[in-house]
């Protein structure tokens, strides 16, 4: 049993006689197409020993095989081509790598063949694709299980409907409305825009701020403090980083448990060691069901 050639590659087809084909381990099957002839013939060469019995020719009848070598096959149509249906001819190699076989579709032309076929075979052996095969399963099989947990959690539908159902939106829907800014966050930030949104149970507070700093600055949490002392905490994104010079939207969302909010405001944000917190005061939410609504 012959070794592969897994390094040879084909030339370009202007520096190579005849047709090359060459076929890896793990590609989707193909019938590669080959143009024979009545009494001419096409030699197929393999860079891999052919299996001795590993040559399948659809209606062999048709053909005339004038030499089946360990890595050579030499075939000429016997018939002049009275129907347009082309032949099928399968090659087994010897070895148990992968691909384990090459199929051609062989068509036929009056006067035209193409003399010489090779074919460059990129091997992989049945071990490796084992292995591959059963990490792919098990990937398959983790995600799965992960699938199954996250739908298993969710007792509500996803979308508007979900929202309805778990009470973040009730009748009501949604009202937001623009802020005016009347103190910048600090020397570090300066805020451009301001606008607050509210829920049944959640509020929302969307202000671009910039960065005037000289090193980036990135927020861990929020906090909104009421006029008589009441806080809610709130996440921050996106969690990264507002470089020097550049502004960025921060959205801050805190659940109010449709608590009346009547302010004035303080937003409270500050980074992971506390050293830059900012404040920005007077901030307003929208009376529910007031305002624009979504």
């Amino acid at each position: 049993m012959g070794a592969s050639a897994p390094f040879q590659t084909c030339p370009p087809p202007e520096d190579v006689e005849g047709r090359c084909i060459e076929v890896r381990a793990g590609q989707p099957t193909e019938m590669h197409e080959v143009q024979l002839s009545p009494g001419l013939m096409t030699t197929f060469v393999f860079d891999s020993d052919v299996h001795p019995e590993g040559m399948i020719l659809e209606d062999s009848g048709r053909f005339e095989v004038a030499e089946l070598g360990k890595r050579t096959l030499a075939l000429m149509p016997t018939d002049s081509p009275r129907s347009e249906q082309p032949g099928a001819l399968k090659v087994c190699f010897a070895d148990s790598a992968a691909p384990a076989c090459v199929s051609f579709r062989l068509l036929m032309h009056p006067v035209m063949a193409e003399r010489q076929v090779r074919l460059l075979r990129h091997p992989r052996s049945a071990d490796s694709l084992e292995a591959e095969l059963r990490e792919s399963h098990e990937e398959n099989a983790r995600l799965h299980a992960e699938l199954t947990r996250l739908n298993a959690g969710r007792d509500s539908p996803l979308g508007l409907a979900g929202m309805l159902v778990s009470g973040v939106v009730d009748e009501r829907g949604m009202s937001c409305s623009p802020s005016d800014i009347v103190q910048p966050l600090g020397a570090m930030l300066s805020a451009v825009e301001l606008s607050t949104c509210r829920t049944a149970t959640r509020v929302n507070v969307r202000v671009r701020v910039r960065n005037n700093s000289e090193t980036p600055w990135i927020a861990q949490g929020a906090k909104l403090v009421g006029p008589k002392g009441e806080a809610w905490r709130g996440s921050v994104w996106p969690e990264e980083p507002v470089p020097p010079s550049k502004s960025v939207d921060l959205f801050i969302e805190a659940r109010v448990e449709d608590v009346r909010m009547e302010g004035p405001f303080v937003l409270k944000l500050w980074e992971a060691n506390g050293s830059r917190t900012v404040r920005l005061g007077r901030v307003a939410f929208p009376v529910l069901g007031a305002g624009t609504a979504f």
